[in-house]
C-alpha cells in the first residue's frame, strides 16, 4: 500500500497571510488536521496543523496572528506511489506528523502520522489472521 491511497481529503490551503482564527476555522469546516499556506505566487510555503494552532493559543497568540508565523516550512512532500512503511520513516527522520502527497509534482493531498501508522496497523492485523 502507498500514501496516495491514503489521500480521500481534499487539499485544504490558505494563503500565508491569512489569520490563526481563519486557518483553525477552515480546519473545522473541512474536518482536517491541518492547512497548507501559500505564498502570493500560489506556491506552497508552510503546513500549519492543529498542534501549531495549540501551542500559538497556550503561548497567547492573538487570534488575527498571521498564520505565517506559526506554520513550518518548508513542507516536506513525497509521491504518491511512496510506500507507507517508507512514509512511517520518513516522518520519524524529519520528526513531522503530516506529509504533502504528489503526484507528479501536483499537490493532491496530505497524510498524517496517525493514518499512516493505523493503516499499517490494521494490515499487519489483518496479515496475522
Amino acid at each position: 500500500m502507498n500514501v496516495g491511497q491514503l489521500v480521500v481529503k481534499k487539499l485544504v490551503s490558505l494563503p500565508v497571510s491569512s489569520s490563526m482564527r481563519e486557518v483553525a476555522k477552515v480546519m473545522k469546516e473541512n474536518d482536517v488536521s491541518s492547512v497548507i499556506l501559500t505564498n502570493e505566487k500560489g506556491e506552497i510555503v508552510a503546513i500549519v496543523t492543529e498542534r501549531d494552532i495549540t501551542r500559538a493559543v497556550a503561548d497567547g497568540l492573538d487570534y488575527s496572528t498571521p498564520a505565517g508565523r506559526i506554520g513550518n516550512g518548508p513542507v516536506i512532500s513525497v509521491e504518491r506511489d511512496l510506500p507507507l512503511l517508507e512514509a512511517l520513516e520518513l516522518m520519524g527522520e524529519k520528526k513531522i506528523r503530516h506529509l504533502l502527497v504528489k503526484d507528479k509534482d501536483q499537490p493532491i493531498g496530505v497524510v498524517s502520522l496517525r493514518e499512516v501508522a493505523n493503516t499499517i496497523s490494521l494490515m499487519n492485523f489483518a496479515d496475522s489472521y
